[in-house]
């Protein structure tokens, strides 16, 4: 039997897609680092495991062995650390998801039959409304780098026929993503902050629903094409208001005024640009552009896989409940 890779196997979307893959009977492979965040749950699902990372050619040649199909959602998707130089964390982004797919790509020529890539809506920039017709415009340096990854791709289909697809994900949510456990303990003190009054929409997803899309995408879709997998448009204050509820608190709003937060931001990157760096706290992007998208609407068209044949199979309030649900049993909420 043919195998189905799987890189980042043992991280939120990628144990869920691991499982998913598991449950349809294919022989599944996953490809981990031995610190993976979820590779104890991964362990139970009966896969195999290959340990290595995306610039050890020996363990991708091990890795790719007998393998025709690959998931490749093995990411940096944050800041590692606090400060870097002016171009430090493109550098950091670009090496992991441009020159880490290259590598895989590389490793994966004339051997599989579908190279399936997790990009994100990120590489697609932010505005009110998007398709896949759209210039990238990306706004960060995760976005541009994950812009890079598809775009190598995308050149090796048009040039050579590389079988490859990509989707590029909404805000993904769902049980198992350890990051928003910071959320939760918002909800404890019973409020949640927003960069203004909290009524612009952004396009989340729910984990489940991503991974009928993707498995869709794999099944259907045509090679060297993108989709973007987002759901219906909902506001900042419904989400956040809903997620609370699921986890069984009541949340007050704190609404920060966008023009009080304008001053720290400009001095914070008058600050770096004085001294040739960039600061994260808490490993956050937070500059003057993130008040624009954290305050606008950021609404990204899911009519292309709609006519594919996909719909969400678990509506909001559920996807809200299951994941309320999951933080408070494991003690997160």
């Amino acid at each position: 039997m043919a195998i189905t890779l799987v890189t980042g196997a043992a991280g939120f979307i990628g144990s869920h897609l691991t499982e998913a893959l598991a449950k349809s009977g294919r022989k599944v492979r996953a490809f981990v680092q031995a610190d993976s965040r979820h590779l104890d749950y991964v362990k139970t699902l009966g896969v195999e495991i290959v340990y290595g990372d995306l610039f050890d050619k020996a363990s991708l040649e091990r890795a790719m062995e007998g393998v025709d199909e690959v998931y490749h959602l093995a990411a940096a998707v944050r800041p590692a650390g606090w400060f870097y130089s002016r171009n430090g964390l493109l550098a950091e982004m670009n090496r992991v998801n441009y020159e880490g797919t290259r590598n895989l790509a590389e490793a994966a020529r004339g051997k599989v039959k579908l190279f399936l890539y997790f990009s994100s809506i990120a590489a697609a920039g932010v505005r009110p409304m998007m398709d896949e017709t759209c210039d990238a415009k990306p706004e960060t340096e995760y976005g541009w780098s994950k812009y890079n990854g598809e775009k190598y791709l995308l050149d090796l289909q048009k040039s050579e026929g590389y079988p490859v697809k990509v989707v590029r994900p909404g805000s993904v949510f769902g049980a198992r993503h350890i990051s928003m456990a910071l959320i939760f303990k918002f909800f404890r003190f019973s409020f949640f902050p927003f960069f203004g009054p909290g009524n612009n929409t952004v396009p989340f997803t729910y984990v489940e629903n991503l991974i009928d899309a993707v498995q869709l995408v794999a099944e259907k879709a045509p090679f060297g094409e993108a989709y973007f997998v987002t759901e219906d448009p909902v506001s900042m204050r419904a989400f956040f208001g809903g997620l609370a509820a699921a986890a069984g608190r009541r949340v007050s709003a704190f609404y920060v005024p966008v023009w009080l937060l304008y001053p720290w931001f400009a001095l914070k990157e008058a600050l770096e640009l004085l001294f040739y760096m960039r600061f994260f706290p808490l490993r956050m992007d937070l500059r003057l552009d993130s008040i624009r998208v954290a305050s606008g609407d950021w609404v990204c068209s899911s009519a292309k896989l709609r006519a594919l044949g996909w719909k969400p199979r678990v509506s909001l309030e559920e996807a809200l409940a299951r994941t309320g649900r999951w933080y408070v049993e494991n003690g997160l909420a």
